[in-house]
């Protein structure tokens, strides 16, 4: 059996992921590999920097004015797209990388919405079908006020659902701007905290989402990003429907204070489960399990340095 993972809150904080290179680690490690061959040795290197470096494309998708451009800012500290509260400023797909120290970073895919016009609709119809398989995740962003979801279910449910379970990419249905559910009076713009009449409308909100759309409740996030409001616990759920090898990609770029405990130690172990993995497909179990377990307090260094 492959070591026990710490429980949450017994580790030290771990270090800003964005710092952290492939080299680091695999020279961390190293000391505890010697039993492998130098080919064997490379595997490991390669794999651990494809997993480090690893560019994800996170499709964002959803109808104008649903401040798909404002989520991303928020959510991952920069300037991501321009942004209006007038008209629609995303007239074409926009491909924003976001870059790291020592890799890749993250491709942030803007896509036009749909429900503009009849014409833009069927070109952006095409578009949506011919993206699917070039993406790791799907945001979508439904404005929170926003009670005709015709469009929106017509385009999931045709377009993007059959291609997302075709290629197993996860969708996430992003409530935003949750402040402005009435009562929005009762709002506190101090803590950035919905009222109680508020909050419950909220929950109501993302129910009729999940009824409408047909997914399930635990797909739906209600956001501000205006506020900063829940944008950790949409971090999480990112995080937990992400395979293991693509979970650090995201956790490495969104803004630190959005990332918990939790997501952070996520993605470390999908970091490390594809370590573990690239052992066991070089050599046998029975030499792949010491090595790993003898690595295994190296890697939880590295990240509690």
């Amino acid at each position: 059996m492959f070591n026990q993972w710490p429980a949450l809150g017994d580790e030290e904080p771990p270090s800003n992921p964005k710092l952290d290179t492939s080299a680091g680690l695999f020279d961390q490690l190293s000391p505890h590999l010697t039993a492998l061959t130098a080919e064997q040795l490379e595997a490991v290197r390669a794999r651990i920097r494809q997993v480090v470096q690893y560019q994800a494309v996170v499709g964002v998708l959803g109808k104008t004015g649903a401040g798909k451009s404002s989520l991303c800012n928020a959510l991952f500290g920069q300037e991501t797209a321009s942004v209006s509260d007038v008209e629609a400023c995303t007239r074409h797909p926009q491909e924003i990388t976001l870059s790291y120290q020592n890799g890749k970073g993250l491709s942030l895919l803007d896509v036009p919405g749909v429900g503009e016009s009849t014409t833009r609709d069927a070109d952006y119809t095409a578009l949506y079908a011919s993206l699917m398989k070039e993406l790791d995740l799907i945001l979508w962003v439904i404005k929170a006020d926003d009670r005709a979801l015709s469009v929106d279910e017509q385009v999931y449910r045709d377009i993007v659902q059959p291609y997302a379970d075709q290629h197993q990419v996860p969708v996430i249905f992003v409530v935003n701007q949750v402040d402005k559910i009435e009562p929005s009076r009762e709002w506190d713009w101090q803590r950035n905290l919905p009222g109680p009449h508020q909050a419950a409308n909220i929950e109501t909100k993302r129910a009729s989402v999940s009824r409408q759309l047909g997914v399930s409740p635990s797909q739906v996030c209600a956001v501000s990003a205006e506020a900063g409001y829940q944008l950790m616990a949409l971090i999480d759920t990112v995080i937990s429907v992400l395979p293991a090898e693509k979970r650090w990609s995201i956790a490495r770029e969104a803004r630190e204070e959005h990332v918990s405990k939790k997501s952070r130690q996520a993605a470390e172990q999908g970091l490390w489960e594809s370590i573990k993995s690239s052992l066991l497909g070089i050599v046998v179990r029975e030499v792949a399990i010491p090595l790993a377990n003898r690595a295994f307090s190296a890697f939880l260094n590295f990240f509690r340095r």
